[in-house]
């Protein structure tokens, strides 16, 4: 996945991927620790613009993942269509060592390019990695786990009774406060 700057005709290039988890070897990590599948195809829409030495990318991500519920461990499937831009730009041909450089906040979206082309693999797993949710849930409405015996409340009621919270400070709610 890369494109030669001089490909990028009149400034301007629209581009489209159609990947394999295959391409992507950090996704590989993710997979072998169950916590989440990739159904092929993963869908890149991209419009590539440059301006001088600067590319902006604007894409388009479509994909289909398998999750797990974090509240009632069940899997399902999440679309993911998610918009998203980042700017190449060229890779200074200083090797000096920098001690310590803090970035801007516009410095954040920077991916480096050397030798005239633009390498989309890592910018592109990036993409897809952060479009993954945090805490997955399977609908908004998911019961989860009854905290007793683990019945999924989705599914089935049991008859446990809550506990009740030991809160220590439940004393201070039978404090009379009269203000004279």
């Amino acid at each position: 996945m890369q494109i030669e700057l001089k490909d990028i005709k009149a400034g301007e290039l629209e581009q489209e991927y159609s990947c394999t988890v295959d391409d992507f070897p950090q996704l590989q990590d993710f997979i072998a620790a169950g916590e989440v599948k990739f159904y092929p195809p993963l869908e890149f829409k991209l419009r590539l613009q440059q301006t001088g030495k600067f590319v902006e990318v604007d894409g388009r991500l479509d994909a289909v993942i398998g999750l797990k519920c974090g509240r009632c461990l069940g899997s399902y499937d999440l679309p993911l269509a998610e918009n998203f831009a980042f700017t190449f730009v060229p890779q200074p041909k200083t090797t000096e060592f920098v001690e310590e450089v803090e970035l801007e906040a516009a410095e954040l979206d920077l991916t480096t390019y050397k030798d005239e082309i633009l390498d989309l693999q890592d910018p592109l797993q990036e993409q897809l990695l952060m479009a993954i949710p945090i805490s997955p849930i399977c609908c908004e409405e998911c019961l989860g786990l009854c905290p007793e015996c683990g019945v999924n409340m989705n599914i089935t009621r049991c008859d446990c009774v809550k506990k009740i919270f030991n809160n220590k400070f439940n004393i201070l709610s039978e404090l009379n406060l009269k203000k004279s």
